[in-house]
């Protein structure tokens, strides 16, 4: 009867060994393969979908931005689908009358950035959803206020 009582006892063990779940992970973790193939899709799915082939970009923008020595500087910009644009610049209390300058742009590598000709001194715009960020000469963020401070929503 003892033979048979560990023998059950052992089939039990065995079975509980061999049903016991996989270690688990702590939360927010994933292994390895999720990891890389959710990597993997992101860059394709970025590689095919830019700003230029997958937003509404073309029409009116416009906004103040900050000046260091002014209120601040009012931009109108119009983007054409034609990669052309119309742009006014005013610094407010400084100037009566806006500065207007009309040329054709690029998009880079990436189309996601564009840069005016040397008629709009090569100004750098980041194209979003709805707005255009303002960048530096260098296509960097501007300095001298908040990045929000440097978005023209697009008004048409």
């Amino acid at each position: 009867m003892k033979l048979l009582q560990i023998t059950c006892l052992l089939l039990l063990l065995g079975f509980a060994v061999s049903c016991k779940d996989a270690p688990k992970q702590p939360e927010g973790q994933q292994d390895q393969e999720t990891v890389t193939a959710t990597v993997t899709d992101t860059v394709t799915a970025d590689a095919a979908h830019n700003s230029q082939n997958s937003l509404d970009w073309a029409g009116t923008y416009s906004g103040v931005t900050p000046c260091a020595d002014c209120p601040g500087m009012k931009t109108d910009i119009i983007l054409n689908n034609d990669n052309t644009y119309s742009l006014q610049e005013q610094y407010l209390e400084k100037e009566k009358a806006p500065r207007s300058f009309k040329g054709s742009f690029t998009w880079d590598d990436a189309s996601s950035i564009i840069t005016l000709d040397a008629e709009g001194d090569h100004h750098k715009f980041k194209v979003m959803e709805g707005s255009l960020r303002l960048l530096d000469k260098f296509g960097d963020e501007k300095q001298g206020g908040k990045p929000e401070d440097f978005v023209l929503p697009k008004v048409k």
